[in-house]
């Protein structure tokens, strides 16, 4: 059995696929980190090669309908342990048998394809709804956010429409990246490193929360917002399991209304 390693891009992930397809090698892993050989497998570490990602990726969009290949898309973006191994036996599955494989749901890969895929929908619909911007000394809104699931670049198309008139930064902390739109496009940003001074502000359980950072109204908006959140909420009908099921505690961090609220218990 073989174990491949590759550099944790879309296109070295399709290089080791075409090869494995190509030389209908049987893949026991694939990962983007380090690999040890050992007495039953051979650890091979492939390069990604534009030409041939390039070209495996047109056979896909012959042979596949734009909603496989967006399929394909998510389950790489959902960084999930595993998937790469879980891509190769999709993608050989779907070459071999066409399309109409995949509505079979007894199928174990094509069953954790689309869980997957559901997955990384989810939680795109959720960073739509619960993203909060806060304004900046520069004017540019700022927004962070750590996603579960790699789908930044995913949220621009949905922001760029609604907010076109202003400058905006979507800043994913967990994997130091980004999206910002400056009035006339959307720029993805590879590497964003955060401050000591941003992220001591972004946390709801920092006294320098409010610092020199953002515009003098942003803390007069927050409060306007946690006014609202009160004001809405029926005591009585208070659940914080429910709250836990409808809204995971992972995206508490950057709610605006949770800060204000949690900033409340700090002595």
């Amino acid at each position: 059995m073989i174990r491949f390693h590759y550099d944790g891009t879309f296109e070295g992930l399709l290089t080791v696929i075409a090869q494995a397809i190509d030389e209908n090698t049987d893949a026991q892993e694939i990962s983007a980190t380090e690999l040890q050989a050992d007495l039953f497998t051979e650890v091979r570490s492939i390069e990604s090669d534009p030409n041939l990602a390039a070209g495996f990726f047109e056979r896909l969009r012959r042979e596949l309908s734009p909603e496989l290949l967006l399929d394909i898309g998510y389950c790489f973006l959902s960084e999930i342990k595993g998937i790469e191994k879980e891509l190769l036996d999709y993608i050989r599955l779907l070459l071999k048998e066409g399309e109409q494989v995949n509505g079979n749901y007894s199928n174990p890969v094509i069953l954790n394809v689309q869980r997957t895929c559901q997955k990384v929908s989810y939680e795109i619909l959720r960073m739509q709804g619960l993203i909060r911007f806060r304004k900046l000394r520069n004017g540019v809104y700022y927004a962070p956010i750590a996603p579960e699931h790699n789908v930044v670049r995913l949220l621009a198309s949905h922001f760029r429409d609604r907010f076109a008139d202003q400058q905006w930064l979507i800043h994913d902390t967990r994997r130091k990246s980004g999206i910002a739109y400056d009035k006339r496009q959307v720029h993805f940003l590879p590497f964003m490193e955060m401050t000591q001074e941003i992220d001591s502000s972004s946390s709801p359980y920092s006294p320098e929360r409010h610092c020199n950072l953002w515009d003098p109204d942003e803390r007069n908006y927050q409060q306007l917002w946690d006014q609202y959140f009160q004001s809405v909420a029926i005591k009585e009908r208070h659940n914080k399991r429910l709250q836990r099921q409808h809204m995971p505690e992972r995206y508490w961090r950057y709610l605006v209304e949770r800060v204000v609220e949690v900033e409340k218990e700090i002595p």
